[in-house]
């Protein structure tokens, strides 16, 4: 578990306050030139299902023979709608452009530079075309995008510039400035005069750190009636005015450049330079307008917050949902588990935030998911349960990851957890297998080489098999999933002692060996085997009786719980003493040995009777 205090510069103060002016014309009423509406006019819409905070119309505009469009916004606040840009389209004389909305210029390659100048699809003619929709940001932001399409067969680079007379309600001197994040500026924010009980804000956001903002190149701000011709919108910014033809006038307003002082009527712009569109693709571009202005400090976590400062402070923890066992849901990487978030929530100026949250992210595939309560700024605290879903298919490292968003989508990452897969520690089992007695058998695993764990102690591998055990991984809370090892009992070894009985002068009776099992479960199974005079073994019924030579082979049988095993004793002699047969050749001795039946040998081998130059003798 882990708790942080995370100070939250992610601030949307007031909402936009802004002037609209429309053009004669059939399609499209010239409401009045006013500081604000009381009331939404029927040719604007909202932004978005829900949305209440923006809404918009596609202006078009006469200047000279060729119409040319804009973007106009409405901002809602305190129940009256404040328009964005200097609506009124014919306050200069001519056919300069300027007024009527958020304006657009299109390059392409080295051709000249243009208005954006068609309703619903403008064609450059040079195989470029671009259409422009508007779309609902979050709650407080209208998005305004540029998809520009290349219907060549070869690649082409592109130029697009956004140029705005700026004017905040009754306000046409409202100050502009930078706002910054890492040192480099990422919007500008307009803030205009009290009005209506409130001082109106109104964020251009073109930067890095912007979610739905396609960063842009270059970016300028200070007086009106500078670089509104397509050819500088796209790139080629000049601080002084174009084309007066007087140099002393273009030079006097050359002082406003970048200049946040609000003294000066304002205008704005910025471009994206040299984006390649290949042959028969499409890309995007796009840039937010926001009720009020964002910040991007970075993430503060103070060790003694001062009063009034805005602090979101958390702690997240998930949840055992099992017994601490082998079957312990909480390591099954395919069920659900459940976490939960705790926390307080204060925001300077109330703007609702979210907590958004992601398993398994990246590599993993997880997806962010956003936890539906919202932050409302000033509640006392907070319980966020969710659920978190595994990828049972990773096997490295489980992550959960947080984050904060605002209502513009804006994002501050947040600490999360995570849990090493088990499957990744070494598992190492002493020993691996063990031999069977009729005694229990316990099997030490050692996890990573420090944490063991007894497999055995309730007497369960006694009996021989080989088993497979799941070692679950919540050992501490930064493992998860299971893991599977295996160890064998195996059989015990029979052993059997088989003792023969020795060379036995022949009685008549039974002369078989001593046969006693020392370890095994089944019974020996003794047989014997006579041997004739060329070595020859006959197996025989029974246990030797009559005279003659045997061995015993003696054998354990294999069972469930010992091995087999096989014992040979002997060979040994029943013989008849009185049996000596006078043996010579031609009457004569020949000085040969034989054995007690007549059969010839070199020389005694073994132990019995023989017979040589007509004598017994008995070797022993």
């Amino acid at each position: 578990m882990k708790k942080i205090s995370l100070l939250l510069l992610l601030a949307v103060t007031a909402l936009c306050s802004v002037q609209l002016s429309a053009k004669n014309g059939p399609d499209i009423p010239e409401p009045m030139r006013s500081d604000s509406y009381s009331s939404i006019p029927s040719y604007f819409h909202s932004l978005g299902d829900g949305n209440h905070m923006y809404y918009h119309i596609d202006r078009r505009r006469i200047a000279g023979p060729e119409y040319q469009r804009a973007v106009c916004l409405l901002g809602e606040i305190n129940s009256r709608y404040y328009s964005s840009t200097y609506g009124k389209y014919d306050y200069f004389q001519g056919d300069d452009g300027r007024g009527g909305g958020f304006l657009a210029a299109l390059k392409v390659d080295q051709n000249p530079a243009a208005y954006v100048n068609s309703e619903t699809l403008f064609d450059s003619g040079y195989g470029v075309t671009l259409k422009t929709d508007v779309q609902g940001q979050g709650e407080v932001a209208a998005r305004i995008i540029y998809t520009l399409t290349n219907n060549l067969d070869r690649e082409v680079t592109v130029q697009v510039g956004v140029y705005a007379d700026i004017m905040i309600g009754n306000d046409d001197e409202a100050g502009l400035k930078y706002m910054e994040h890492d040192g480099e500026p990422y919007g500008l924010r307009l803030k205009g005069k009290q009005q209506n009980g409130i001082y109106p804000i109104m964020s251009v956001l073109f930067g890095e750190g912007v979610t739905g903002v396609t960063p842009c190149d270059q970016h300028w701000f200070g007086f009106y009636s500078s670089n509104w011709h397509p050819d500088e919108m796209v790139g080629n910014y000049t601080r002084t005015i174009y084309n007066t033809g007087t140099e002393s006038y273009d030079q006097s307003y050359a002082q406003y450049w970048e200049a946040a002082d609000g003294t000066y009527d304002s205008g704005m712009g910025f471009c994206w330079n040299d984006r390649t569109i290949p042959a028969g693709e499409s890309i995007e571009l796009s840039y937010l307008v926001a009720v009020g202005e964002v910040d991007f400090e970075e993430p503060i976590i103070p060790d003694d917050p001062e009063p009034g400062q805005d602090i979101f402070t958390y702690h997240v923890e998930a949840y055992n949902i099992g017994d601490e066992n082998i079957d312990d849901p909480w390591n099954d990487l395919t069920v659900a588990h459940p976490a939960h978030i705790w926390g307080t929530y204060e925001h300077p100026y109330g703007q609702i935030g979210y907590i958004e949250y992601r398993v398994d992210g990246e590599e993993g595939r997880g997806e962010w998911t956003r936890i539906e309560e919202p932050l409302i700024s000033g509640a006392e605290s907070y319980d966020l349960p969710f659920d978190m879903f595994f990828n049972p298919d990773e096997d490295v490292l489980h992550t959960l990851e947080l984050r904060f968003t605002d209502g513009l989508g804006n994002y501050t990452e947040l600490d999360g957890l995570e849990w090493e897969d088990i499957r990744t520690i070494s598992l190492e089992v002493n020993p691996e297998t063990q031999v069977y007695d009729g005694t229990p058998k316990t099997f030490v695993v050692t996890v990573g080489g420090a944490i063991d764990y007894t497999l055995g102690e309730d007497g369960e591998y006694t009996n021989p098999g080989t088993y497979s055990q799941s070692i679950w991984g919540q050992f501490d809370m930064n493992t998860i999933g299971i893991n599977t090892v295996e160890f064998t009992v195996d059989k015990g070894q029979a052993v059997v002692d088989v003792v023969s009985p020795g060379n036995v002068e022949f009685d008549g009776k039974e002369h078989g060996a001593t046969v006693t099992l020392i370890t095994g479960d089944t019974q020996p199974v003794v047989t014997y085997y006579e041997v004739d005079e060329t070595g020859a073994q006959h197996q025989i019924d029974g246990v030797p009786v009559q005279e003659g030579v045997y061995i015993v082979v003696v054998t354990v049988p294999e069972s469930e719980f010992y091995y087999g095993v096989t014992e040979t004793a002997g060979p040994y002699q029943i013989y008849v003493p009185t049996s000596v047969k006078e043996l010579s050749i031609d009457g004569e001795d020949n000085g040969a040995w034989y054995t007690i039946d007549g059969r010839r040998v070199v020389a005694p081998t073994q132990q019995g009777i023989y017979i040589h130059n007509g004598k017994k003798y008995i070797v022993k």
